[in-house]
């Protein structure tokens, strides 16, 4: 911290909105971006390992299915959950579901899934 500087809820706020990932049959996320992010899949997608990891950070990616549904979401080499590498999402059109990501390390980011939000 530097003294005399004043950090604005504004810029907190700012800091914690959502950064929107583009669709791409591999999903790449920049974790120096932001903390939450969201994706539409419009397909059956890859999601990339995180460019800029840094050990320790914790967010959540909000995952919608298109209006067609049933797209998966396959996770790359260094995305981890507690059965293995593999997620199931929601399948109905316009379906919710979160990854919340916890980094261990850069190449161990820890995946769980909370499904089916309204």
């Amino acid at each position: 911290m530097t003294t005399g500087y004043v950090v604005g809820t504004d810029s907190v706020t700012g800091g914690m909105a959502e950064v929107g990932l583009t669709d791409a049959t591999t999903v790449a996320w920049d974790m120096s971006a932001g903390v939450d992010f969201t994706v539409t899949l419009a397909g059956n997608r890859t999601l990339g390992n995180p460019t800029n990891t840094t050990v320790g950070k914790k967010g959540r990616i909000r995952v919608v299915q298109d209006a067609t549904g049933s797209r998966t979401l396959a996770l790359s080499s260094n995305l981890k959950t507690a059965t293995g590498s593999t997620i199931t999402l929601s399948t109905a059109a316009a379906a919710v579901d979160f990854l919340d990501y916890d980094c261990v390390s850069s190449s161990f980011i820890r995946i769980a899934l909370s499904k089916d939000w309204k």
